[in-house]
């Protein structure tokens, strides 16, 4: 599992957080609860981590272009810090950094530091910077270890991490939010990230698709996970991409790509049973994205969803959530942030496997978000779980209050 441990400081409405992560990580609560916030923390650890935090690298990740005052914690009662920090933490290795957002061009360095089990490997502070064990002050400090350059960049050009350990860093340098629009999903709008293989909002889905299933037929398999998509959604006999759009199933009213995806519907008589992205539910669309987006082998190993599921029907959510549970199982490799409004997400989260996990976000008296695992007690069996919540569903749980995360008054 690519990343273990989030740890953060003094960032938005996150004062201080320790968060403990598993594979599949749902995370629950009221709007402006601070959900987004964690999402966007792991995206600047990203950007760290890939040697630059800049507004061109935030964008590239999904994250929020807020003017650079705005990603340091304001809190009434509460010394105000000049810089916010960040950790995550790998199997052997653990980086953190200190970042001052006082550059509309480049986010400074203030600090950094990247141990292997306990030991420093390199690192950065008001003093110089260290290298495996090479410590330079700041005036024999070389213009590439610049206050806008990671220290994780040139300890790579050094070699100084095992294959395991790049494959993880890579990881989360690859890391984006994915937050799909309806209107971009059906073409009409355009999707401005450019971000392989499917665009944050869901621009590249006709090529993706067509990646994905010229795969498939190489392979030549007939078991894939593309098929979950038709036992989400029955009435679909089969799916796939066209450039020889017909003015037929297009009024020339619209202007959309040279590609566009296409349905045929088992239900509509058969010379007339297909329909593009333009027309058919935006449901559709959506689980089409995120089948893709697991599949594609561009995709990223680490990657979130930021409230995808708000336009699907509950029982569709509680669906698709157990598929989604079901191909990472098959991918250890992959890790999955993911928001939610919608109760029923938790219903396919099982509380008894470590790898998948249930946050709920709330703020506290003084407005700092607080991110709380929802987890059984301790040597509790599944058959103690249903009895102290009286067989309810964790949908059924968390609307009852018993877990936090309602608006107050609920």
């Amino acid at each position: 599992m690519p990343i273990k441990q989030i740890e953060i400081k003094a960032f938005k409405s996150i004062v201080n957080q320790t968060v403990d992560l598993g594979q599949l990580n749902v995370f629950i609560g009221t709007n402006g609860a601070g959900k987004s916030n964690f999402l966007e923390a792991v995206g600047v650890l990203s950007c760290a981590v890939a040697g630059q935090v800049s507004y061109s690298k935030l964008a590239e990740r999904g994250i929020r272009l807020s003017a650079p005052e705005v990603f340091k914690s304001s809190f009434r009662n509460l010394d105000r810090k000049n810089a916010f920090s960040l950790k995550a933490q790998f199997d052997d290795l653990t980086y953190s950094t200190t970042i001052n957002p006082n550059n509309e061009a480049n986010f400074d360095f203030s600090a950094e530091a990247i141990d292997r089990n306990g030991f420093r490997i390199g690192g950065r502070s008001n003093w110089g910077i260290t290298l495996e064990s090479t410590s330079m002050p700041k005036e024999r400090m070389n213009p590439f270890f610049s206050k806008g350059q990671s220290v994780i960049s040139a300890l790579e050009i050094l070699g100084a991490f095992t294959e395991a350990e790049s494959l993880q860093l890579q990881a989360l340098k690859d890391y984006a939010i994915y937050a799909i629009s309806t209107p971009i999903l059906r073409g009409v709008s355009s999707d401005d990230s450019h971000k392989e293989p499917l665009g944050l909002y869901g621009g590249s889905l006709s090529v993706a698709l067509k990646d994905v299933i010229d795969e498939i037929h190489n392979a030549k398999t007939k078991t894939h996970d593309l098929n979950r998509f038709f036992k989400l959604l029955d009435w679909f006999e089969s799916i796939g991409t066209t450039n020889a759009i017909s003015s037929e199933l297009q009024s020339n009213h619209l202007h959309t790509g040279n590609n566009v995806v296409s349905y045929t519907d088992k239900y509509m008589r058969t010379n007339f049973n297909s329909l593009y992205a333009y027309d058919v539910s935006e449901g559709a669309l959506y689980i089409l994205f995120i089948l893709v987006l697991l599949m594609h082998k561009k995709s990223p190993d680490i990657f979130a969803l930021d409230n995808v599921d708000n336009s699907l029907n509950p029982g569709l959510v509680r669906e698709l959530m157990g598929n989604i549970s079901s191909i990472l199982k098959e991918h250890p490799e992959k890790q999955m942030f993911m928001t939610t409004h919608n109760p029923t997400t938790l219903d396919a989260i099982d509380l008894f496997n470590d790898q998948q996990r249930l946050f709920v976000v709330a703020r506290n008296a003084q407005g700092h978000t607080e991110i709380k695992r929802i987890s059984p007690p301790a040597n509790f069996t599944r058959e103690q779980w249903v009895e102290k919540h009286q067989g309810l569903r964790l949908s059924e749980i968390w609307l009852s209050g018993l877990i936090g995360g309602l608006p107050q008054g609920f």
